[in-house]
């Protein structure tokens, strides 16, 4: 190890960190770029205190632990919170009449607005509530193409 302190420069260090940003170009992962910084922070600390190799590789190690944890402890992923633009959330409640009572807890419903590019559609309900022709329901859950619907309080069509 004593070689590597004699040999390796804190100029090294700097030339290291400028590759591993320059990387980062190459690759965007916002991974590489801390290591760099790091190795950038080693280069200086390096050449205002002129530390071992151990102590520099120590440090470098530290620092690119720090950066990249803090980074991916503050910029974690964001749970999705609107499912706009998904078929679930873009037409969660929007409003419709049932038009037909089918067999087997499956009706027929007009809504205001299309629904999955079509205003007609099958639905079923979300709980075991019972529908009638002419009740207001609204939209609460899309699976695929099977619609599920709730009752709302509205004027039954006559």
């Amino acid at each position: 190890m004593e070689y590597l302190s004699e040999t390796i420069f804190w100029w090294h260090w700097i030339i290291l960190g400028i590759i591993l940003i320059a990387g980062e170009i190459v690759i965007p992962s916002l991974i590489i770029i801390w290591f760099g910084i790091a190795a950038l922070i080693v280069g200086g600390v390096d050449y205002l205190f002129d530390t071992s190799f151990t102590n520099e590789l120590f440090l470098w190690t530290l620092l690119s632990a720090l950066l990249l944890g803090g980074w991916l402890r503050f910029f974690k992923r964001d749970e999705i919170v609107s499912r706009v633009g998904q078929s679930e959330g873009e037409y969660k409640n929007t409003s419709g009449v049932i038009t037909e009572d089918l067999k087997d807890g499956r009706f027929r419903a007009h809504f205001d607005l299309p629904v999955l590019g079509d205003r007609e559609w099958i639905v079923e309900t979300q709980s075991a509530e019972t529908l009638g022709v002419g009740d207001h329901v609204k939209v609460s859950r899309v699976y695929g193409q099977i619609i599920k619907v709730i009752k709302t309080e509205g004027k039954k069509d006559a």
